[in-house]
């Protein structure tokens, strides 16, 4: 998607949200809100799509670490990809779909000292 277009997407959407408010200073917080909200969003999105990379294989030179990961029919995943180009989940049930995006699994969080 072209930038101009995403934007206008994001435009269009905040709007909307806006709308449902009356009074002129929640409609601008809401809506410059939500197009802050969604530039943060887009900096800092992790799924990657397959066709732009894939899971490095890492473990005994035949899988990925765990990742995350979504079908195209919307539905995510935890497993991983191997060496033969095949996607593993942790869960049956994604056969006849094609994995389109993933995700690295985050760090658990740290304790403060």
């Amino acid at each position: 998607m072209s930038d101009k277009k995403r934007e206008k997407q994001i435009k269009e959407a905040a709007r909307q949200r806006a709308d449902q408010y009356d009074h002129p200073s929640q409609w601008s917080d809401t809506y410059y809100g939500f197009i802050d909200g969604a530039h943060w969003a887009d900096k800092h999105h992790q799924w990657i799509p397959v066709e732009k990379e894939l899971p490095e294989v890492t473990i005994d030179d035949w899988r990925s670490e765990n990742v995350f990961f979504v079908t195209d029919d919307g539905k995510s995943h935890f497993g991983f990809y191997s060496n033969k180009g095949v996607w593993f989940s942790s869960v049956y049930g994604f056969n006849g779909h094609q994995v389109t995006h993933w995700m690295p699994k985050p760090q658990p969080p740290r304790k403060e000292e």
